[in-house]
């Protein structure tokens, strides 16, 4: 009995993918503490409904995209395509995780931050979702749903939506998901074309997917940086950390664009990285 429910446990984690989640309500957190810098009982309501509704996000795709999943050895052993959890016990689950992710913002911040919330979950599973299927450019589109957890944390803090922080930090994770989902597509074109998705590999060739990826990542270096010109960034300690960070960053992908590597570790790095910048930033907000 107890193997059981930690069968079906583990199961319904593997449906939430808590370790792509979880940096998701990480930027929810951030968005909130840089507006308002003290630790509370809303910043970790919020940051948890964020958390409930990526999960639920994460969920509807999953039923959405199950005969995708089906045809892609990277995707074919997730819980719905492999039969250990049913269609319709994963629709409970994902309408349980997004009405309560969306009350909990409403109740802990305000009625905007839970509307954005709900905005940013429609974004991505009834229009990134389904362009996915249609373009090899749905990225573009697909990565405002990463831009916008910032600004739900921000708006429940009682930040305006036009600030100029969080629109700064908006752009930076914006501009991170694409060069994120284009080493993804290098390593798993050939599975994506089987299960006749158009990708990037259709038009470009690896070596000039690695160069377009080594820009935009290049890209996401300067918007972090822009984050210390602006004033976002005040410490000149974590001045001083998120610049070595960037030129280190910059230096290991010029590898990628010489020797046409495709390896995971670029993919790691950039997560690293990126998770670097929440935490300067909120140890920027302790320290001021």
């Amino acid at each position: 009995m107890k193997n059981n429910s930690e069968n079906i446990l583990r199961n319904y984690l593997q449906l939430s993918k808590l370790r792509i989640i979880l940096p998701v309500s990480l930027t929810g957190f951030t968005g909130y503490f840089i507006f308002n810098p003290h630790f509370s009982m809303k910043l970790i309501l919020v940051s948890f409904g964020i958390l409930l509704m990526a999960i639920s996000a994460s969920a509807l795709n999953q039923i959405q995209e199950v005969t995708l999943d089906s045809k892609m050895e990277r995707t074919l052993n997730r819980p719905i395509p492999a039969g250990r959890i049913k269609i319709n016990n994963a629709i409970i689950f994902t309408i349980c995780a997004l009405f309560a992710g969306t009350y909990i913002i409403y109740s802990s911040g305000n009625l905007l931050a839970a509307l954005i919330g709900l905005f940013t979950v429609l974004w991505y599973n009834l229009v990134y979702t389904y362009l996915k299927r249609i373009t090899a450019f749905a990225v573009f589109p697909g990565a405002l749903t990463g831009a916008l957890p910032p600004l739900i944390g921000w708006i429940a803090a009682g930040g305006g939506i036009l600030d100029k922080p969080v629109i700064f930090i908006e752009f930076l994770f914006f501009t991170g998901q694409i060069p994120h989902f284009w080493l993804l597509i290098v390593k798993y074109g050939e599975e994506y074309k089987k299960a006749g998705i158009p990708t990037l590999t259709d038009i470009f060739t690896n070596d000039q997917i690695n160069r377009l990826t080594f820009t935009w990542v290049l890209t996401s270096v300067i918007a972090a940086i822009f984050l210390c010109y602006f004033e976002i960034i005040r410490s000149g300690l974590v001045i001083g950390i998120l610049l070595a960070a960037s030129v280190f960053l910059i230096w290991k992908f010029s590898a990628l664009v010489k020797s046409g590597a495709d390896n995971k570790k670029y993919s790691t790095l950039l997560d690293l990285y990126f998770l670097l910048v929440l935490l300067l930033l909120i140890s920027d907000r302790i320290i001021s």
